[in-house]
Parts: structure tokens; sequence; C-alpha cells
């Protein structure tokens, strides 16, 4: 009789769950506001506010989200309190629910893959420090190996004092390397590499534009050298930590300075410029994080 029973609940819990997942859809398009629909042309066009603060004084206005699709049909949302609505408002996302009476019962809503993974690389990751992007992260540990670059620079009549600050670099680069330093203790090397990857995805997930794919061939091209750029220092850096004398470590701190501004001041600032270019264009300048 138990195991009876036990048959029908799991057959029970199963078909439940199949039902579920028939229910559940996906639709993709941008989050907007019943009034204005698929079209923010007067006010946005007029210069007096963007599409979001257009939204927004809709709301105001008693008016309901909607999500507009790709062919620019206006679909309505039936719940109205889920979270994540004022986050992603005007911005392209990702909706999961079922559709009754031909509105959307809405049980998550996200960005779209390709701008999740442009967030990853500029607004939030989970394992950073303060849970920044990885390009963030990158520059925030580069100026510090610039920093400490120069200061061994400035050292060159110490071997002591160029090879603390040499070992700095070395934690700012790669605290795998040397795990102890000023840095965050991420590191340059881990950071930009998640950077580079995640735009990759980027490029290649759903919801990708003709923006991201112009743009991302820049931004990946500055990561790799920065990459190359680093492994260098770690070289220089580590060759200046063997040095027997201060002359030998001297004829390198240069060197190493070089590099780290090349990293720092070159190539990752130069590459949030061309990753602010792709957020503004996604419309995702001073997306929340």
């Amino acid at each position: 009789m138990q195991k009876t029973l036990g048959v029908i609940l799991l057959a029970w819990t199963t078909l439940a769950l199949c039902q579920d997942q028939k229910t559940q859809q996906f639709w993709s398009g941008r989050l907007s506001d019943s009034m204005c629909g698929a079209s923010h042309h007067t006010r946005a066009a007029a210069g007096k506010m963007s599409e979001r603060e257009c939204i927004f004084e809709c709301l105001k206005a008693l008016a309901k989200y909607v999500l507009v699709d790709d062919k620019d049909q206006v679909i309505p949302i039936a719940n109205q309190d889920v979270g994540g609505f004022p986050l992603y408002a005007g911005r392209p996302v990702r909706i999961t629910g079922e559709l009754k009476d031909g509105a959307i019962v809405a049980t998550k809503v996200e960005a779209i893959p390709a701008h999740l993974h442009l967030g990853h690389v500029m607004t939030n990751w989970r394992d950073t420090p303060g849970n920044a992007g990885f390009l963030i992260a990158a520059i925030s540990d580069g100026k510090v190996a610039a920093i400490h670059a120069d200061l061994a620079g400035k050292s060159s009549d110490d071997l002591d004092s160029m090879k603390l600050h040499a070992g700095h670099v070395l934690h700012a680069l790669d605290p795998s390397i040397e795990p102890k330093g000023p840095g965050s203790g991420y590191g340059v090397k881990k950071a930009t590499t998640g950077a580079l990857q995640h735009l990759e995805f980027a490029v290649s997930a759903e919801g990708t534009s003709d923006n991201i794919k112009a743009r991302a061939g820049s931004v990946s091209a500055l990561l790799n050298d920065v990459l190359q750029s680093t492994n260098q220092a770690i070289t220089t850096a580590q060759k200046i930590r063997a040095a027997k004398s201060a002359s030998e470590a001297a004829a390198l701190v240069n060197e190493l300075a070089m590099l780290a501004k090349q990293i720092s001041e070159g190539g990752l600032q130069h590459a949030k410029t061309e990753m602010d270019l792709i957020m503004k264009g996604e419309g995702l300048e001073n997306a929340p994080r």
C-alpha cells in the first residue's frame, strides 16, 4: 500500500513539473509603458527626456508596463509588481512567464543575455572586489601596479626598495604569484581575462546588436594587448626581485614602469572608453548595478 502511494505521489509531482515547464514561456523585447507603447517619439525626440524618463512619467499618470517585441507589437503585462521592472524600464529584457487572456503573467524579468555579459564586463560580477565589473576591477589593480612600478623607478639606488615595489606590482598584476601587497587581491590578469571572455560571450549571445559587434573587436584587441603587456611586466618584476645588485635591478625598473603605464593608462583606459561607447549605444550608460 505504501509503495503504491509513493508511486502515485511521484507521478503527481512529475506531472505537475511537466505542466509547469509547459506553461513557462519566454519573450524578448523592450520594456515600455502602455501610454507610449512602441514609440516615445513626442517627448524623447523633442529632447525633453529620455525614453526611460518618459516611461516613469507615464507610469505616474497610471500607465502600465508593457513589452514591445521586435515587430513593435505591444504585449500587455498582467502583473505589474515583478521585481526588476523599474530597473529595466526602457531597456531590452527577457521575460519568463505564461500568456493568459492576451497578457503576460510574468514570473521573472532579466536583461537579455548580450546585455548580461556586457554588465559582467562593466558593472558587476560575483567574485570581484565590491562585485565590480571585470574591466573596472582590472583598472583598479592596474593603477596600483603603475604607482608601484613608478616608485620602483624612483628608488634606483636602493635594491631592497626596488624589490619591495616590484613585489607590489606583481601582487597587483597576479596575486597567485605574490599573494601579499596593496592591490585588491584579484589582479589585472584575472580581471582582464574575465572581461575578454564575457565580451566574447556578449558578441555571440541572444540579443547582440550591430553596435556590439562593430566595437567589440577593438576592445578585444586592447584587452589582448593588456594581457601580453601584463605577462611581460610579470617577467620583468620577477627579474628585479631576483637581482643581485642595485645596478642590475635599476636596469629593469624603467621597463617595468613603462609596461605598467601601458597597461593602466593605455590598454585598460582605452578599453573602458570603447566599452562606454558600447554601453551608450545599447542604452546602458549609467545602468544600475
